[in-house]
């Protein structure tokens, strides 16, 4: 803020020096021209005071010589006779007996040394009125540093007046956005408290249906419904000092596709699956379950029951990379495709912003591309813990070649 004042003063403290030094130059000079120009009158009246007594050619010669503008060549005189004397021959400025005294215009310098007086003066002003300049924008400057300054906590601020009341605006709004917060919190908490009951009953319905494989998978799908439901309401009321914890990304991945590859034999489905290694990464298990749920999720639901499924991790060079792709038809729209909310298949929107938002919190990337197997391929890098290698940019990329 303090640069843009001081520009801001240069600039009109400049303007203003610019005219005022025009204005000094323009002055100096007529004043100079004023001052030449009496004096050449001066001494055409001095020849015409001694021709109105005598015109006798010596005495007329020796008073033009003794002139100023006659010692320079400027200044003639042509008697009635037609006798010219002195040098010059401008334009009659006297007439007297009828003779007539001419005086040629000197040539008038500009006033450099005056102009550059000046100059220095108006130099040392600038500065001055900069310096001064800054001292009513102080308490506006102090204000905003205060109010750039005041995030998390409520502002509080001394200065104008229009200030003051957007840190008013600016505290009303905060205010009302933990309100908006507090409610939304106690909204999920109650809806998810509500999943309770008919979760019950379903896990009762669930034991009665007896045993086999699908009674299995029932059990398995109310029982994950039943722990997310659990998961939601714990978030809900963070532990404080509670440390980032991180998850093998193969177990997890192993363990959520016991349950997807079931799924996808019921469907028909070839699923291929290739975890490697263990490799760990700053997220919960629970949140990368999330992340493997909602791919897959999409997979089954906007894909042919025949379409091959394949996920794959791989760890390279301090990032780890989930890989979910099939043999569907694609994405309609990639570029939109990874807006929260954003979808072409009438689901909610979310799952490709989940994966998103949990591979950017790890430093990472996401990128939607063509896979192997014709249809969508997302490649989530995560980070890998304990590396310290900088945050890839940019973190979500867009990659779509050919089309559906």
């Amino acid at each position: 803020m303090r640069s843009v004042v001081t520009r801001a003063l240069l600039i009109a403290a400049g303007l203003v020096t610019v005219v005022f030094l025009a204005t000094a130059g323009f002055l100096l000079y007529s004043q100079a021209s004023s001052s030449a120009r009496a004096a050449d009158q001066r001494d055409a009246a001095v020849v015409a005071g001694v021709l109105a007594v005598s015109s006798d050619a010596d005495v007329v010669r020796g008073t033009i010589a003794r002139t100023t503008a006659g010692a320079q060549g400027r200044l003639s005189v042509v008697l009635a006779n037609g006798t010219r004397l002195g040098a010059g021959g401008g334009s009659p400025a006297v007439s007297v007996g009828g003779a007539t005294v001419s005086v040629v215009p000197a040539t008038v310098p500009f006033p450099y040394g005056a102009v550059f007086v000046v100059l220095g003066v108006a130099v040392v002003t600038l500065g001055l009125a900069v310096w001064l300049g800054h001292r009513p924008f102080t308490p506006v400057i102090e204000a905003l540093r205060a109010l750039a300054s005041s995030t998390g906590r409520r502002v509080r601020l001394r200065g104008p007046r229009e200030l003051e009341a957007l840190a008013e605006s600016i505290d009303a709004a905060s205010e009302r956005t933990s309100q908006l917060l507090a409610k939304e919190r106690e909204m999920i908490a109650d809806v998810s408290h509500r999943l309770r009951t008919p979760l019950a009953a379903l896990r009762l319905d669930a034991d009665a249906v007896g045993s086999g494989p699908v009674a299995d998978r029932i059990r398995s799908a109310v029982g994950t419904l039943g722990h997310d439901v659990d998961r939601i309401i714990q978030a809900l009321q963070p532990v404080e000092g509670e440390s980032t914890s991180t998850c093998d990304v193969a177990s997890v991945v192993e363990a959520r596709m016991a349950f997807w590859s079931a799924h996808a034999a019921d469907q028909g489905r070839v699923c291929e699956i290739d975890v490697g290694e263990p490799c760990w990464v700053p997220l919960s298990p629970d949140a990368l379950g999330a992340v493997v749920d909602a791919l897959l999720e999409n997979v089954f639901r906007h894909t042919p029951t025949a379409a091959p499924v394949g996920v794959s991790v791989v760890r390279h060079a301090g990032w780890v990379t989930l890989v979910v792709e099939d043999g569907g038809t694609g994405v309609a729209d990639p570029s939109s495709a990874l807006h929260r909310g954003s979808s072409g298949g009438g689901s909610t929107g979310l799952g490709l912003d989940i994966a998103r938002a949990a591979a950017e919190a790890t430093g990472g990337t996401i990128h939607l591309e063509r896979g192997r197997l014709g249809g969508a391929r997302v490649r989530l890098r995560f980070s890998e813990a304990d590396s310290h290698h900088e945050p890839a940019s940019p973190r979500a990329w867009r990659l779509w070649h050919g089309h559906p």
